[in-house]
């Protein structure tokens, strides 16, 4: 092994060590920096910057094509395989299918205003590709992001952009539905709403008794190798992964949703740290046209959500915990909800859950319909 390559695995294996340390590091101003900066964001710019500073040049390395071929299968496999079928039923039919308008929304509307922004500017013919990662940030998250920035093969300065925009955008957003959400009863009164929401009691921690974390993780490594071994495309690969994760975390009653989550989780840090040695701050710009794209975008977001909210006469509660279970995640989303009502909290990360099941399949959607475009 080259230096080169040693260095690579050295700088992702120590950024994403200190990455998991300091989100866990109780400390008031830390957590305020990782509230504007999280940890996603820094395993991507760390790496990069240590390169810039040293001037490396890691973007074609081996450490690259073996994420590719090993991390990102294990980390898809176990991200859908801590997905829990049978927890939907405490969410009601109503606010899944609001949740699923907001997803629909997400992934259909930029492909809309491509077609305005297309006639308006040539520049979007550049840009588009970096609306396809944000589709899978906002409906999926990480895992769902990282799949389709390969998908569409997007540069990684235009990465870059789209980390920083989103980030900013999601804790706009976060701001505003906080102090929607709080409002809930005016709203309800406002707009004739007296449905209550029927909490039933659900207990989605895992019963360590019944759970075998080491049995599911060896059978997660052998059935991810087996796929590998096939040596599929890239994205059969994620989607033979991704339902066979679904259906053998839902049939295997034994499996431990908890354990492949954690590892879906590290997946996902490790990914972010060997993409960050690609990262080339010479070329990093914030692109107008994209940044009003997704202002507008997210606007068209909000206001359908709270449209669909009051014609389907349920709590007004519902509108900003799924927007936030689409375009937040397992944590966010269940701390919107306890602002209202902490027995909202497991509905809150069943929803997020969903979300980060399908966000990958949503932005092979977005990319289908803009490419018909070009």
């Amino acid at each position: 092994m080259d230096l080169c390559n040693f260095l690579g695995i050295f700088i992702s294996l120590s950024v994403s060590i200190f990455v998991m340390w300091i989100a866990k590091f109780k400390n008031k101003i830390v957590q305020t920096i990782l509230h504007w900066l999280p940890a996603i964001l820094l395993t991507f710019l760390i790496p990069g910057l240590v390169s810039f500073i040293f001037n490396l040049s890691l973007e074609n390395i081996v450490l690259h094509d073996w994420s590719k071929a090993y991390i990102y299968p294990i980390t898809i496999f176990c991200i859908m395989s801590s997905m829990s079928l049978a927890q939907l039923k405490i969410v009601g039919l109503k606010p899944l299918l609001l949740f699923l308008i907001g997803s629909f929304t997400i992934a259909v509307i930029p492909a809309l205003l491509f077609m305005l922004y297309y006639i308006g500017t040539e520049e979007m013919v550049d840009l588009w590709k970096g609306i396809i990662p944000i589709v899978g940030s906002w409906i999926g998250g990480s895992s769902s992001m990282l799949v389709l920035k390969e998908y569409v093969a997007i540069r990684e300065d235009l990465f870059l952009s789209v980390l920083l925009l989103d980030n900013m955008i999601q804790n706009i957003v976060m701001i505003f539905l906080f102090q929607i959400i709080r409002r809930t009863g005016e709203l309800n009164r406002k707009f004739s709403i007296s449905q209550s929401i029927d909490f039933m009691e659900h207990q989605l921690e895992e019963k360590p008794k019944s759970k075998k974390p080491f049995l599911s993780v060896f059978i997660a490594i052998v059935l991810t190798a087996g796929v590998v071994a096939m040596k599929f495309s890239f994205i059969t690969n994620v989607i033979i992964l991704s339902i066979l994760g679904l259906i053998i975390g839902n049939v295997l009653k034994f499996w431990s949703f908890n354990i492949n989550l954690k590892i879906g989780s590290i997946g996902i840090i490790l990914i972010m740290s060997i993409l960050g040695l690609k990262l080339k701050f010479n070329d990093f710009e914030l692109p107008w046209v994209l940044i009003l794209f997704m202002i507008n975008w997210m606007i068209i977001n909000i206001l359908v959500i709270a449209y669909f909210n009051y014609k389907l006469k349920i709590s007004m509660a519902w509108g900003p915990i799924a927007m936030m279970a689409n375009i937040g995640g397992i944590s966010t989303s269940p701390a919107l909800a306890s602002a209202y009502n902490e027995k909202l909290m497991p509905h809150a990360v069943v929803l997020a859950i969903v979300s980060m099941a399908t966000g990958t399949f949503w932005g092979f959607l977005t990319t289908f319909l803009i490419e018909l475009q070009l």
